[in-house]
């Protein structure tokens, strides 16, 4: 299914601007739109739309502390937050230093 996010504010030139975008196949293939057949139209006026970010400070907790969140729990998070990538750091139990842990 292809998109038209209509009236968005991307960072574009090094600046927000308004703009339309086409997502086409998963990617984005114009800026300007002018023929919107087949397309599913979504409004994002008031809307910001940005590329994943990516957070190079995570605590996934397993193993050892799971408890506190799983790898499953921690990258859903992740994602339904619009990343895209994340780094997460050696804190464990057992500590990731070795190729047996």
């Amino acid at each position: 299914m292809d998109f038209l996010l209509k009236n968005g504010t991307v960072y574009l030139d090094g600046k927000l601007q308004k703009h339309d975008l086409k997502i086409q196949g998963g990617k984005i293939s114009f800026l300007k739109v002018n023929d919107i057949s087949n397309l599913t139209v979504i409004d994002c006026n008031n809307l910001f739309i940005f590329p994943g970010f990516v957070d190079v400070h995570t605590h996934l907790r397993e193993p050892g502390f799971s408890y506190k969140e799983t790898v499953e729990t921690g990258t859903n998070a992740a994602a339904h937050a619009g990343y895209s990538a994340i780094f997460t750091m050696p804190n464990l139990k057992p500590v990731p230093d070795s190729v047996e842990n």
